[in-house]
């Protein structure tokens, strides 16, 4: 079936909660837009998912903390695209990408990942920002306030380097 505005996902954590909207974009399948397939068992999948090279992960354990001193930490997709763990899909000229419009921006359970759902900050409070983004049509008393994220970001080689930890 489709997810629809009021159904419940299942986060990271383990809770319920609603989704608020659904956030749909059709862009040119090429460059940054070109999708990328998670392999499992990478990321703790039990199976293969495709997501935007910009899909944030987020990623847990003992080498997260060794590294970075962080007990969590988030990294985008397609920042592992020359290993094993993500490779490039193939598919038509375009893809339709939804994202998940979540109370508090609980990353999301997906096939055993964690994965970000939509963070969108405080943009309901900044009319312009808001009239020029894929929220525009919906209602400002619909749209949640988001706190920054409270993962660190890692960077393209900071996520290569914990890949490379975590094969070895």
């Amino acid at each position: 079936g489709q997810l629809r505005r009021g159904d419940l996902v299942i986060t990271a954590a383990g809770d319920s909660v609603p989704v608020l909207h659904l956030i749909t974009r059709t862009v040119p399948a090429r460059g940054s837009f070109a999708p990328v397939r998670l392999r499992a068992p990478f990321f703790g999948l039990r199976q293969d998912i495709a997501v935007s090279a910009l899909q944030g992960l987020i990623l847990s354990g003992s080498e997260v903390e060794y590294l970075f001193g962080k007990e969590t930490v988030r990294m985008r997709a397609g920042d592992l695209l020359s290993g094993h763990a993500v490779q490039p899909v193939r598919c038509g000229r375009f893809i339709r990408y939804v994202q998940l419009l979540l109370p508090e921006n609980e990353p999301i359970n997906i096939a055993g990942a964690a994965l970000d759902s939509l963070g969108i900050g405080r943009i309901r409070r900044k009319p312009g920002p808001l009239a020029a983004s894929l929220l525009a049509p919906l209602s400002r008393n619909t749209l949640p306030e988001h706190s920054p994220p409270a993962h660190a970001v890692l960077r393209a080689h900071e996520a290569a380097m914990l890949a490379d930890y975590r094969a070895a």
